[in-house]
């Protein structure tokens, strides 16, 4: 038996760094938006223990990937518990675009369904939660709000059928040592665009921020460029998703994105349409 999952991408409409936790990670409050970039997984039961397989040769298979980890927290649950999981790689890696979190829980829909384990949703954001502060939210996907260290998750009205471009210029940058980079707390106003969201607002990119990047733009001047560009063919709003690198720009008009989508395809190695979901 196998089960075919799919592990989409997500946007950070808005995130705010709040606080230092004494677990190491970081208080924050954010909007998280599902899009339709995505990874795609085969899982199958296979024969002693754990096998994974990737067509993008950059991506680390060891025991520190979040799929390993994700079968790690579930295999107890079953007496057979080998697996075969094959994973086509389109979500860029060190993107700021939550990839290895949203494979992790893809793997851990697919282990539930494959081994009819009958977790709840519920459930398997808790096991999420230990692998990784996204990993809830790719469990319930849409538009959340994300406050904690990201795992405590409130549904906003879902902001779907949006267009964005992304825009990546093709250097990775780690997570950790962004957030470890942020110096000022509390400056984004990520309680009025979860209001505007709700209200069915119009016009809210006025209040779409990221705080991580007065680092992320420091660390990679170009993606100020990028922004500009993506400003300049008509889009809405620019900003750094996440930790970044990927650049997203918002646009109404859909020739305005495709001819956006043409220019900034003939500069950056990775470039994509997307749609909010």
């Amino acid at each position: 038996m196998e089960v075919e999952m799919r592990a989409n991408a997500k946007i950070n409409l808005a995130l705010d760094v709040l606080d230092d936790r004494e677990d190491g990670f970081h208080e924050v409050d954010m909007i998280l938006q599902e899009i339709d970039l995505g990874d795609n997984l085969t899982i199958e039961e296979g024969r002693g223990g754990f096998v994974l397989t990737c067509d993008d040769p950059d991506l680390a298979l060891d025991r520190n990937n979040l799929i390993f980890k994700a079968w790690e927290a579930m295999k107890d649950r079953v007496e057979e518990n080998a697996v075969v999981i094959e994973l086509e790689k389109r979500i860029p890696i060190q993107a700021g675009l939550g990839g290895g979190s949203s494979d992790a829980a893809a793997t851990l829909k697919g282990l539930n369904k494959l081994w009819d384990l009958d977790l709840s949703d519920e459930e398997l954001e808790e096991i999420g939660a230990g692998l990784g502060s996204d990993v809830p939210f790719f469990i319930r996907g849409g538009t959340q709000r994300g406050q904690g260290r990201g795992e405590i998750l409130t549904p906003l009205r879902n902001w779907y059928g949006h267009r964005v471009l992304l825009v990546n210029p093709g250097e990775g940058l780690s997570t950790a040592f962004v957030y470890g980079q942020v110096g000022n707390y509390g400056k984004i106003r990520v309680a009025e665009l979860a209001h505007a969201i709700d209200s069915n607002t119009a016009q809210l990119t006025d209040l779409m921020q990221n705080q991580l990047e007065t680092v992320t733009l420091s660390l990679q001047p170009k993606l100020r460029q990028i922004k500009k560009e993506l400003k300049d063919l008509g889009a809405q709003a620019a900003m750094v998703s996440g930790s970044g690198p990927t650049v997203f720009g918002i646009f109404d008009d859909p020739g305005s994105l495709e001819k956006a989508r043409r220019i900034m395809e003939s500069a950056y190695p990775f470039v994509f349409s997307a749609t909010t979901l």
